[in-house]
């Protein structure tokens, strides 16, 4: 009895550490996608802005796609 008990117990912390870990990972991989997407939506923010800022508009002061 002592030994399946023991087994229990051991198959119980080992599933208890094996679950931390992946939460531990699963965490770590939603920070790592927010930032990437933060950091990604910034940079194509001031492209945007650059492009805008160096197409040339027409006579009307529109671009060349609203016309």
């Amino acid at each position: 009895m002592a030994v399946l008990t023991t087994v229990l117990a051991y198959k119980k912390i080992q599933f208890a550490i094996r679950m931390l870990i992946y939460v531990v990972v699963g965490v770590l991989v939603l920070v790592v996608r927010w930032r990437n997407k933060e950091k990604t939506r910034k940079r194509m923010d001031e492209r945007t802005k650059k492009m805008m800022r160096e197409t040339k508009k027409d006579k009307n002061g529109k671009y060349p796609w609203e016309q």
